[in-house]
């Protein structure tokens, strides 16, 4: 019998996906900026659990952002969705808002970024999350923890 898996990814230039199960294993997968480079981490993936739920970040334009930046996010995002799709993983695409709510510690940091980071550090002790710029693993790893807290309730 399979392990059941949550994956949570964080779409951005800088993201990643996470895999985590109710046995406490996770795996991350930094964005490697090639999305046909994402395929085989999620097919391995596939084999080895019985992946549940997804929760791909749904987020939107911020102010002051270029149109080349925008153009580029979307892309990314598009595409993690369709590798999700295609691989018929059911998703949830929660807004920031919706997946921080009651999750990050909002006196863990003065940024989001570090709060994001520190709540993942203390749930995930055994992470690799050492670095400012790991914000993407923190994400991707609390999007799945989110996710499975949905499957769960």
């Amino acid at each position: 019998m399979f392990s059941k898996a949550f994956i949570g990814v964080d779409p951005g230039k800088t993201g990643a996906a996470a895999l985590i199960t109710d046995e406490g294993i996770h795996d991350v997968l930094d964005y490697p900026g090639d999305p046909s480079l994402i395929v085989a981490t999620f097919r391995g993936w596939l084999l080895n659990y019985k992946i549940v739920m997804a929760a791909l970040e749904k987020v939107s334009a911020r102010p002051g952002q270029g149109v080349v930046s925008m153009f580029t996010f979307g892309r990314n995002l598009g595409a993690w969705e369709g590798i999700i799709s295609a691989f018929g993983i059911p998703f949830m695409m929660p807004t920031p808002r919706q997946w921080q709510k009651g999750l990050i510690d909002q006196k863990a940091g003065n940024d989001t970024k570090a709060r994001s980071l520190n709540t993942a550090r203390r749930l995930f002790p055994d992470a690799e999350l050492a670095r400012k710029k790991d914000h993407g693993r923190a994400d991707a790893l609390l999007l799945a923890f989110w996710a499975r807290r949905q499957w769960v309730n």
